[in-house]
């Protein structure tokens, strides 16, 4: 007997391929961000080359997870409102950063990400923080870059490379 025709529109197994891009609506501070973690990264690797924003994300997330790892590890916890509360000049200046210009923090800005394995732990993080946030609702992709990368900057600002604090904003 022949082998039974697809319907129409159907996709077969393998023929899905993961996903490598895909674009995040986040607030214009986190091009900010992202350009100032760019400059810590050169600043403690011997590549002088320019991490794209992707680069930038996926080693403020893993620096996050670690951060989150060594204050579970003491029973504490990050305090997330504590970092995201500020607004943008007040951060900038906790975090030892030049002034970003006026008015970035209201204005759309669209993160691109590249890679499946970014896309997958990027989602994965906002499932985490769900429900370590215990908000009704779920954690926006957004949220959790803005949130990564204020971490890394924070830290990075106090010279701490490997440990975390229970409270991570100044």
């Amino acid at each position: 007997m022949a082998a039974a025709a697809q319907p129409k529109g159907s996709v077969s197994p393998g023929s899905i391929k993961p996903v490598t891009r895909k674009a995040v609506r986040c607030q214009r501070e986190v091009a900010w961000l992202v350009t100032q973690a760019a400059g810590k990264l050169v600043a403690t690797t011997d590549d002088v080359n320019a991490p794209t924003p992707s680069f930038v994300l996926a080693a403020a997330l893993s620096y996050t997870r670690e951060l989150e790892r060594a204050a579970q590890d003491r029973g504490a916890a990050i305090d997330y409102e504590a970092v995201m509360g500020p607004d943008l000049a007040s951060f900038c200046a906790a975090a030892g950063l030049p002034t970003a210009p006026n008015a970035l923090s209201n204005a759309g800005y669209v993160f691109t990400l590249s890679g499946a394995d970014l896309i997958r732990d990027l989602y994965a993080y906002c499932g985490d923080l769900d429900e370590r946030m215990g908000d009704a609702s779920q954690v926006k992709p957004g949220y959790a870059i803005k949130l990564a990368l204020r971490l890394f900057l924070l830290d990075a600002a106090s010279g701490n490379a490997s440990a975390s604090k229970d409270n991570t904003c100044a």
